[in-house]
């Protein structure tokens, strides 16, 4: 019996550490590029929050858009602000999440002069 306990600890103890080991998230928006989408967020239509700190994960809405993530009406008093797009809502939990990761912001560093957003084609 003491066997089977050993090896049901080593066996979670194992899933444990592969899960921690690897962290890969498809994001929502810019083609999956971490670095354009922690440094710049989404863009056009669903360009409805700003990131501030990608290492802390603060953001802020964008002007004219709803205060917090939401795909419904949006109104405090006479006030109305623009409902988030779902993708936006979903790019923004994973911004909270995926960017603090990388525990510190890194600097684009390119030779030719293209933005980030730019290489290798436009996201």
């Amino acid at each position: 019996m003491k066997r089977w306990i050993w090896i049901l600890v080593a066996f979670f103890g194992l899933q444990a550490t592969a899960e921690a080991a690897g962290f890969y998230v498809p994001l929502a928006c810019r083609d999956d590029d971490p670095f354009v989408f922690c440094t710049q967020g989404c863009k056009d239509q669903d360009k409805n929050w700003i990131p501030t700190d990608p290492v802390s994960g603060a953001w802020i809405a964008a002007p004219g858009y709803c205060p917090y993530p939401t795909t419904g009406t949006c109104c405090f008093g006479y006030v109305c602000f623009l409902p988030w797009t779902q993708t936006a809502v979903t790019a923004v939990g994973q911004y909270m999440s995926v960017c603090p990761v990388a525990r510190k912001e890194g600097n684009w560093k390119n030779t030719d002069g293209r933005r980030p957003e730019s290489v290798p084609y436009d996201h």
